[in-house]
């Protein structure tokens, strides 16, 4: 039986060896991902443009002469005034705006 009892305590101490291993590798794992997080710049929330914001831009690209095309971009969007849009194509909107007056990409304007 001492053999068996010899090897029983070296089961034991292989066993209680491997745990602190699995301990240490865990608290190391985690101050790792605790110094990722705290690496990681902020994510910034995408900006959400307001109806005052929109209103403003549009009313500047109309006074520079594009006020017809401004009128016809608002009916584009199934709408007879500016409030009438949706808040979720105000980006697309403009856009589109933005673009008025432009020399379109492969044009010699």
């Amino acid at each position: 039986m001492g053999k068996m009892s010899d090897l029983d305590l070296q089961i034991k101490e292989l066993r209680s060896c491997g745990e602190t291993i699995i301990e240490i590798a865990n608290t190391l794992a985690g101050m790792f991902s605790s110094q990722a997080a705290e690496d990681a710049p902020p994510k910034e929330k995408p900006k959400v443009l307001t109806l005052e914001e929109v209103r403003h831009r549009m009313t500047v690209i109309a006074q520079a002469g594009y006020s017809a095309e401004v009128k016809a971009l608002i009916t584009k969007y199934g709408a007879r005034k500016l409030s009438d849009i949706a808040p979720s194509q105000y980006e697309e909107l403009l856009k589109e705006a933005d673009a008025l007056g432009k020399p379109e990409a492969g044009t010699d304007g």
